[in-house]
């Protein structure tokens, strides 16, 4: 560093010239450091205590009010029904927007659905009137269950929007002759065939239940001797009689089975599945849930429900992987659609083993812990009497086995193991 006044090399910093002593503190570079320094300091300090201040001022509005808890209503619609023809028929025109509460029941619902008919249709009057689904029956259980009825509950069950539901209201007057017409008519079918059947040991508990009380009445020990006389004379004068009632009783019932085994041999098997056909109930469902990629899972959750019944129509609704529901009506397309699935996968379980078309039952024991065996008990007849396709992959011998049929001719091609088909062959 050089002298700016006599050119003198100034081998330190230093605050005078040692050659001509003039000041030459301004060429010294510490303080100017030391002030750019401080002054960065301070800089970034000033930034953070700002950064601070507006991250409080920013929490500070995201502070969630205390207000009170709406509930969240829903929409249907109701609408009128009446009765037309001898049947309660939907009324055109009457659907009217209804805003209730989801988690409300049948009686609520009723009295509001009411209510907001009166208060577009003078006509109505004062009639008592009942709350209907649209096939014209009374709103009290969950279509298909025992579970008393909410609106989310049927809604859940039935699988569509809030919008899409409509309840019906009818006059009790016309709600009450339409149906004690159609058990009219149901009693005039059921009299037509009366079968009565003879109880055995039903004269024994009857004399049982009397002494039995008499015993525990207590009574003196002279009316007690009185009475045992007397039972002892009447047994000796109807137990014969009795005897031969009841031989009888078990004659005619041995006949009667006997004609109803004949009967049973007679019937062809398209008769027997078509007498079954008739016996289920297509006024209840047993629901099926069932996701195509897993059909097996959602079979066996739906066969194992304790709603379950063989006896009732099955309602199908299949859904995507993300477990969204397909709208549609289920007409029979669903319900033949995962019947024909159920089958392929039955024929990919397990239990069975062998050829494509000809496979056997073997055993397995983790099928057995999991009761795969009884759950395919039950998927076969069902899906043959509702429509569906049977069990084309069992074998001819395994299927006559079942049935009763004497006649087995297997053949080393049945087997699927190597080894031991090899040394059959041999």
């Amino acid at each position: 560093m050089y002298c700016p006044f006599c050119g003198f090399f100034l081998q330190s910093h230093s605050t005078f010239c040692c050659s001509c002593g003039k000041d030459v503190k301004f060429l010294c570079p510490v303080e100017t450091v030391s002030t750019e320094v401080k002054s960065e300091k301070s800089v970034v300090e000033s930034f953070r205590n700002f950064r601070v201040l507006k991250e409080k001022e920013r929490q500070s509005c995201f502070k969630r009010k205390k207000t009170q808890h709406k509930e969240n209503n829903v929409k249907i619609s109701v609408a009128l029904m009446q009765l037309k023809d001898g049947i309660l028929k939907p009324v055109r025109g009457t659907a009217l927007p209804l805003v209730v509460n989801p988690e409300i029941d049948a009686e609520h619902l009723q009295q509001a659905a009411v209510q907001k008919m009166k208060d577009f249709n003078k006509q109505l009057g004062s009639a008592s009137y009942a709350l209907l689904y649209p096939d014209g029956t009374k709103i009290v259980n969950i279509p298909g269950t025992e579970t008393p009825f909410t609106l989310k509950g049927f809604k859940d069950a039935l699988g569509k929007a809030y919008q899409r539901i409509t309840v019906y209201i009818c006059k009790l007057e016309d709600y009450l002759s339409y149906y004690q017409s159609s058990s009219g008519t149901e009693s005039e079918i059921s009299d037509s065939e009366v079968i009565i059947t003879a109880l055995k040991g039903e004269y024994h508990t009857d004399l049982e239940e009397v002494l039995l009380s008499d015993a525990e009445e207590g009574p003196s020990p002279s009316i007690r001797a009185m009475e045992t006389t007397c039972y002892s004379k009447y047994t000796e004068l109807y137990a014969p009689i009795v005897a031969e009632n009841q031989e009888d009783s078990s004659s005619e019932e041995g006949s009667t089975h006997s004609q109803r085994d004949a009967e049973m041999q007679q019937l062809s098997v398209s008769e027997v599945i078509a007498n079954l056909a008739l016996q289920i109930d297509r006024h209840s469902v047993s629901r099926f849930n069932i996701c195509r990629s897993d059909i097996w899972d959602g079979a066996v959750r739906g066969f194992k429900r304790s709603t379950f019944s063989a006896e009732k129509d099955l309602l199908v609704k299949f859904s995507d992987d993300g477990g969204r529901l397909v709208d549609g009506l289920d007409t029979g397309g669903p319900k033949r659609e995962f019947l024909s699935l159920l089958m392929e996968r039955l024929n990919q379980r397990p239990i069975f083993d062998g050829p494509e078309n000809r496979r056997y039952l073997v055993y397995n024991s983790t099928a057995i812990r999991e009761d795969e065996y009884g759950l395919a008990g039950k998927m076969i007849p069902v899906s043959i009497v509702h429509g569906g396709p049977g069990p084309n992959f069992l074998s001819e011998d395994l299927v006559n086995h079942i049935s009763g049929h004497s006649s087995f001719s297997a053949s080393i091609g049945d087997i699927t193991d190597e080894e031991i088909g090899k040394v059959l062959q041999q």
